[in-house]
């Protein structure tokens, strides 16, 4: 576990670099300016990064050796730690990245998609997404429409990655004494 500092920084870097422009996005003077747009994206680009972030802790906590261009969820998956078990951090992760989970909203989240009611005879509410500037289809708004997701993502990563780096060590360490 020789870079493994280094990784656990990185990792907490992304963390506070997303809270930082979350804190950024609170200010009512960037309401609807570019300045606001771009905190978006930052924190947006920042809390996706932490996952990949941490899959690079798993690979070294564990010693799987997967390059860093082939380290993903699934080749995390594919690997064993030395207990010869599946990996259950990287278990949970794939479970939170499928459908209906708030990892996999995070991970498909795009500004520029905005929602629109279809109309028609037929119609069922369903919402439509279309590409456009967010800022202008909203309108008038006295706070950032996305402020409060962007907060429960972020509170929710900081706690599933705090939670799973616990495991992962605990499971790594008991691994290694049964050798």
């Amino acid at each position: 576990m020789k870079k493994y500092s280094v990784l656990k920084e990185l990792t907490d870097s992304k963390l506070r670099y997303a809270q930082i422009y979350l804190d950024e996005l609170k200010k009512s003077e960037i309401l609807g300016s570019d300045i606001e747009k771009a905190h978006s994206e930052s924190f947006l680009f920042h809390l996706k990064g932490v996952v990949d972030a941490f899959l690079a802790e798993i690979n070294e906590i564990y010693g799987l050796g997967i390059k860093a261009k082939k380290l993903s969820i699934e080749s995390l998956k594919d690997a064993k730690s030395n207990s010869k078990k599946p990996i259950q951090e990287v278990k949970k992760l794939s479970k939170l990245m499928g459908k209906k989970n708030w990892l996999y909203e995070l991970k498909s989240f795009n500004l520029n998609a905005v929602p629109k009611i279809e109309k028609s005879k037929k119609s069922t509410g369903k919402v439509k997404f279309e590409s456009g500037n967010l800022l202008e289809q909203i309108g008038q708004v006295e706070s950032n429409p996305n402020l409060e997701k962007f907060e429960e993502w972020q509170n929710k990563m900081r706690k599933l990655i705090l939670e799973l780096r616990e495991s992962a060590i605990f499971s790594a360490g008991k691994s290694s004494k049964k050798k």
